[in-house]
């Protein structure tokens, strides 16, 4: 634990830092780190006592640590959190609106690094790439016929600041992009669909980019798996818990899918057991948005943040 200064409002950091990364706050802030340094992945409060803690107005969290309503409850002076990147899953939004407290994400700013990835897994499962790969490195020769990205009907499940990116990505593919979210998004260019298994069945590559949570909650089933269809391939990039992983085990194992990428899974950082042995599967341990520009552009977010928040400016990507 390490403090600077005693005399401006406190702010605690609960996930890593580099040098440099929080700025000018530095001199806005009493700044309090989880750990000596601030070099702590998912900090924790025991280190510190009640007086600390009652004085920290506010909290720099990430995705992977969020924050309780108990933990809350330990700090009264508690007003502002800004949580790096767009996960939210952790941090219970319900007890910080209950206290007023304001809530804001890195929404948009993982976008390009998320949505790079996202092509990048379709077409290392569309073409076979990491099979090829491995072949031509031990002077095996089996090459097939593989399908291309170019000109395939893209489906995109949460067309937020992600699905938007990937969108424009495809435009370059020549491809024909429809989506879904629980409401049309006024003005997009691109066909609505009515539910998952509607957009899974116009779908060539089914693309999931939603926020987890009970609402997303094994949204990609066997209905939609099945609808996708034997042609189909499945890429997720959103969070792991929209897609039942049992059901896309199944799919993958009979051929009801061509195959999936997912950065994404159940039960992180374990693979689950039934996609262990699964064929036609991609997997990469959720890195989609894992870049130094994303991390440069989640900080600048903070910084404009905690400036707007001392200053009672606009917050942006503010949640409650």
């Amino acid at each position: 634990m390490s403090v600077n200064g005693n005399t401006q409002p406190g702010l605690l950091v609960l996930t890593a830092v580099d040098n440099g990364r929080l700025g000018s706050v530095e001199g806005d802030y009493r700044v309090v780190f989880a750990t000596a340094g601030g070099s702590t992945a998912g900090g924790s409060l025991e280190p510190f006592d009640r007086t600390e803690l009652e004085q920290i107005e506010a909290i720099i969290t990430n995705g992977g640590r969020g924050l309780s309503g108990a933990e809350m409850q330990a700090m009264p002076r508690l007003r502002f959190i800004q949580v790096l990147g767009s996960g939210t899953d952790k941090l219970d939004i319900d007890a910080a609106a209950g206290r007023g407290i304001v809530v804001a994400s890195g929404v948009g700013s993982n976008a390009p690094s998320v949505a790079d990835h996202a092509i990048g897994m379709a077409l290392a499962i569309l073409r076979d790439i990491p099979r090829f790969h491995i072949e031509a490195s031990e002077g095996t020769w089996t090459p097939s016929q593989r399908p291309t990205l170019s000109g395939k009907v893209c489906g995109i499940l949460g067309l937020g600041a992600v699905g938007e990116a990937i969108a424009r990505r495809l435009i370059g593919f020549d491809a024909r992009i429809a989506y879904h979210n629980r409401r049309a998004a006024p003005g997009s260019p691109y066909a609505y669909c009515g539910s998952p298994a509607e957009l899974a069945a116009e779908a060539d590559v089914l693309f999931v980019c939603c926020p987890g949570g009970a609402a997303t909650y094994h949204l990609v089933d066997t209905g939609v798996l099945n609808a996708l269809g034997s042609a189909g391939f499945l890429v997720n990039v959103g969070r792991g818990t929209v897609v039942d992983s049992d059901a896309l085990a199944a799919a993958l194992m009979k051929g009801a899918i061509a195959g999936a990428a997912i950065d994404v899974f159940e039960g992180e950082p374990l693979l689950p057991d039934v996609l262990r042995t699964a064929p036609n599967l991609v997997v990469t341990p959720h890195v989609a948005g894992l870049t130094s520009d994303a991390l440069d552009a989640a900080w600048a977010r903070a910084r404009a943040n905690l400036r707007a928040f001392r200053d009672h400016g606009e917050i942006v990507g503010r949640l409650v």
